[in-house]
């Protein structure tokens, strides 16, 4: 068995394997998730080479980025034989949709409590939490969430049921911090398989995920550039990022410690805040689609995208470097905007080969 002390950096691949290893956790995602290179796609940019991680392919209900850390989420709900769980989200949450899936195939029911107004007629995520059965309560602030989740709690205790609310514990952070600690291994492993090796990660952020990617760089002392893409105006990134890297290590028991200057974020693609659908999102998207056959989402990777061409075409990542796109899901969200997608893949053209490449 591995000791601590064993672990002095840099660490191989397989160190870091057994490092997640050692923390509990529940077999609910389709792992390895694909990695595709986008060769067409990079033709028509005329370069860099670019490559896909496929977390939109983690299964459960549409899958995700979500489904890798709810792995290491429900380990407690099962060892409290928790039987309903209940959640304070955002209205179109991904990560709602695919905990109501994790629960159902661990056996568990789920309550939601959304902010926001119910559509009224659910789509996107919304219709598939109700094909999942959630029970969903809508409310209009936090404070309203609050009171609801009391309200439920107390319900299902009533019922003679065990509840659990399962929305800001720490495992939530760390879970997803050590969930795209090994992806970022099991990407590194799949690119060698190739013979290719990233210049950049790329992945949207609001410091959680990219706390992995940032742990895998500094254990590996890697040389490639992570650039997490926020989408909302809600965390200043860096700092939010180094401390779950920092939380996540002490669970380790590693002595390592990540500073906000290593974490690269970049907060330009918001547009008019979280949920809003942008003009360079929409073009990103149908890039994606009409080269790769991909589906991106307006809210997340849609606007990530859309970052990763600007920085392309403003010289930031080099024309003869090799990306990783992380696509972390959320794919549900493009029929919550059906008609805005609809206007815009009816007038969208893609854009000539750079150089006249074909």
């Amino acid at each position: 068995m591995d000791r601590i002390e064993d672990f002095a950096l840099p660490l191989s691949t397989g160190a870091v394997r057994r490092l997640v290893a050692t923390q509990p956790r529940v077999p609910l995602a389709t792992l390895p998730t694909p990695l595709q290179e986008a060769k067409h796609l990079s033709r028509l940019l005329g370069g860099p080479r670019i490559f896909l991680k496929r977390d939109d392919m983690t299964g459960m209900a549409f899958g995700g980025n979500k489904s890798r850390n709810l792995e290491f989420r429900m380990v407690e709900p099962l060892r409290a034989k928790a039987e309903v769980l209940i959640m304070a989200l955002e209205l179109t949450s991904n990560s709602a949709r695919q905990t109501v899936a994790a629960a159902n195939r661990l056996g568990m029911r789920t309550v939601l409590v959304l902010k926001g107004e119910p559509p009224p007629e659910p789509q996107g995520n919304l219709l598939v939490n109700e094909l999942l059965g959630a029970e969903i309560h809508y409310v209009p602030d936090r404070e309203a969430q609050k009171r609801v989740i009391d309200e439920v709690v107390d319900r299902v205790r009533r019922e003679g049921r065990r509840p659990m609310v399962l929305t800001s514990e720490p495992i939530f952070d760390i879970g997803s911090a050590l969930a795209y600690l090994e992806s970022t291994v099991e990407m590194l492993e799949q690119m060698d398989a190739l013979g290719a090796y990233p210049d950049f990660v790329y992945m949207t952020s609001g410091g959680k995920g990219q706390a992995g990617l940032v742990l895998a760089k500094r254990l590996l002392e890697a040389p490639f550039l992570v650039h997490g893409v926020t989408v909302s105006y809600e965390y200043d990134v860096p700092p939010r990022t180094a401390q779950i890297a920092n939380d996540t290590l002490a669970l380790l028991g590693l002595d390592v410690r990540i500073d906000p200057a290593e974490v690269i974020s970049f907060g330009d693609h918001v547009g008019p805040g979280y949920g809003h659908v942008t003009e360079a999102s929409l073009d990103a998207m149908a890039l994606m689609a009409r080269t790769e056959g991909v589906v991106l989402d307006p809210i997340y990777t849609g606007k990530t995208f859309a970052a990763l061409l600007d920085h392309i075409n403003e010289g930031i990542v080099p024309r003869d470097a090799t990306v990783v796109f992380v696509h972390t899901g959320g794919t549900p969200a493009i029929f919550s905007h059906a008609e805005t997608i609809r206007r815009h893949a009816a007038t969208y053209h893609l854009p000539p080969p750079r150089n006249g490449t074909k």
